[in-house]
């Protein structure tokens, strides 16, 4: 890929073949509906809901609260395009042939997630270190 100093430059290989990407009506993406959550509340009530605040599903119910739209279109588009890095940290994607890169940072200011790091000193019930690959 060339650039407009004249430098050819390589990026890593696409995650997914041109053509070959996954099947956007059985991907999450495109059946996934948070505005479904606002019934879920209600028939819960106040206490359980404050419960899931602080449970696994954290994230689930802080999208929720944010009121928070996926683009379907946009998200599939950028998965399918995503580059094939070995990073842990950052997502690659190309957008409209040039590629672009994601950190783990970059994402929670734009989604209003906690993508900070775990306290080392936290104390845990479940042992998440294997889900993590490892990486505490």
């Amino acid at each position: 890929m060339a650039s407009s100093s004249g430098i050819t430059r390589k990026y890593p290989r696409r995650f997914y073949e041109l053509g070959k990407n996954p099947i956007q009506n059985r991907s999450m993406n495109h059946s996934c509906f948070l505005v479904n959550l606002q019934a879920f509340e209600e028939a819960v009530g106040e206490d359980f809901w404050s419960e899931l605040r602080e449970s696994a599903v954290e994230v689930i119910v802080k999208l929720k609260e944010m009121e928070y739209i996926w683009s379907t279109k946009a998200v599939h588009h950028f998965l399918a395009n995503q580059l094939a890095i070995t990073s842990l940290h950052e997502i690659w994607s190309l957008i409209d042939c040039m590629p672009i890169r994601f950190s783990l940072y970059e994402f929670g200011e734009f989604t209003g997630l906690n993508c900070d790091a775990f306290d080392k000193h936290d104390v845990w019930d479940v042992d998440h270190l294997e889900f993590w690959g490892g990486g505490g």
